[in-house]
């Protein structure tokens, strides 16, 4: 899970993580997430097309990534040219259409203002169980109270495969101390995921589930 892997696996086009189209869960449960267009934060995004339906509906969508031609190849399959600058944490980003992409490690991404809504589709799921509960507190700092997302996650018989994606149950969950969790959703997915039963995901479940940051200064959480 070292920054070269995943750098690795773009140089020679290893992605069958990521979709042409984007995920069927944002059109049953975002408009409960959010109601107004505002800031959505997408950790280790890739090029998911998720951030192009979220900026399409109005939103200002920021995006974190580590592997540049990712972020390049997002702006180019959307013909959209974007332009460069500097971040006041010292990383680059490539901004077009209301989509800023950032290129770097999330856990030195700092944003300007806390965002009100985030989308996690493949980052949790893409860390081991020992890197998870940092990554989980790096978004809890970057996302204000009360703010509220839709995570993505799998379970699977690890016997025959262990990830990535990773298995992140429940229980996990819950034990960590920023997010309400609730489970919006529990599906058998491997008609959706060929890849991943071929690799040896057996009994094979996606997980949709609502993050809220808790609120401490009004007692929640």
């Amino acid at each position: 899970m070292e920054p070269g892997f995943w750098r690795e696996r773009w140089h020679n086009g290893e992605i069958a993580f990521h979709r042409d189209r984007f995920h069927p869960a944002l059109e049953r449960f975002w408009p409960a997430i959010t109601g107004d267009p505002g800031a959505v934060l997408v950790p280790l995004c890739g090029k998911t097309l998720d951030m192009r339906w979220l900026a399409q509906r109005g939103h200002t969508v920021t995006g974190v990534e580590l592997e540049r031609r990712a972020v390049e190849a997002f702006f180019h399959e959307w013909g959209v040219d974007p332009l460069e600058r500097e971040r006041a944490d010292g990383l680059v980003e490539l901004v077009g259409a209301d989509v800023h992409l950032v290129i770097g490690d999330f856990f030195a991404f700092r944003p300007a203002t806390a965002v009100d809504g985030f989308l996690d589709r493949g980052a949790l799921v893409a860390l081991p169980q020992s890197m998870r509960e940092a990554y989980l507190a790096h978004l809890a700092d970057c996302v204000a109270p009360g703010a509220q997302g839709l995570l993505i996650t799998f379970e699977y018989d690890t016997a025959g495969m262990n990830g990535p994606p990773f298995v992140v149950t429940a229980a996990e969950l819950g034990a960590q101390p920023w997010f309400g969790v609730e489970c919006l959703e529990r599906a058998d997915a491997t008609a959706e995921y060929p890849h991943l039963v071929e690799r040896g995901a057996r009994g094979l479940c996606e997980i949709v589930y609502r993050l809220t940051r808790f609120d401490r200064s009004r007692g929640t959480g």
